[in-house]
């Protein structure tokens, strides 16, 4: 569960929101696994049931989270 919030809110902190949006473009795929994960209240859902769009980002978030500063 803290990963997945690690990582949304790396896109949330690292993009600005598009213009009318409330989240960035790389965020709202994030936000659907966060909201599925939520409505069946699991702690973590199957790798096979992610997008290749939410795979790619959860990937460059964890990877830029490695990062040394």
């Amino acid at each position: 569960m803290a990963e997945r919030e690690q990582t949304l809110n790396y896109w949330c902190a690292g993009q600005a929101p598009e213009e009318a949006e409330a989240l960035c473009a790389r965020a709202r795929p994030l936000a659907d696994v966060d909201g599925l994960v939520s409505y069946e209240q699991a702690s973590s859902i199957e790798v096979s049931r992610l997008t290749p769009e939410q795979m790619d980002a959860i990937r460059v978030a964890l990877y830029q989270r490695e990062l040394p500063l």
